[in-house]
Formats: C-alpha cells, sequence, structure tokens
C-alpha cells in the first residue's frame, strides 16, 4: 500500500525527525544511515534551535542540520 504523504519531502521529513516527540525515530534513522561512520551509536538526540546567531555584522548566518551525542558522550 501506497502512502499518502512522501517523507522525502522536506518539510515531511523535518516533521516526522525534527520533532520532540519523535527523538528515538531521530536516534534510530541516524544510526541506520551512519552505522559504518560510527565508532559507537548515538544514543541522544537533542532537537536545539539550528540557527546560529551572528557575532559580527560581517559574520554570515549558519544552520547546523544534526548535533548528537554517541554511546561515549563524544558530540558530533
Amino acid at each position: 500500500m501506497k502512502h499518502r504523504i512522501d517523507p522525502k519531502i522536506d518539510c515531511v521529513f523535518k516533521a516526522l525527525l525534527g520533532s520532540e516527540e519523535n527523538r528515538n525515530l531521530l536516534v534510530h534513522f541516524l544510526n541506520a544511515i551512519l552505522t559504518s561512520d560510527l565508532s559507537a551509536p548515538i544514543t541522544e538526540a537533542e532537537i536545539l534551535n539550528p540557527y546560529n546567531d551572528k557575532e559580527f555584522l560581517d559574520d554570515k548566518l549558519s544552520v547546523v542540520d544534526v548535533k548528537a551525542k554517541d554511546s561515549e558522550g563524544r558530540f558530533s
């Protein structure tokens, strides 16, 4: 059965993986996608404001996609 909502659309993807209610889904998704690149599995993800404010007038606005902590306490 094909679903009517496509999870590859950015706003749907963000709604699924960018909400506090689905934090466990985000952790499982990251571990599944990054399994070969991780030395230890991710155990928690905290959804934060993704924007890094400018400190100086000439700075550019930057957006961080994901910050995650692995089972050894390291952030990436």
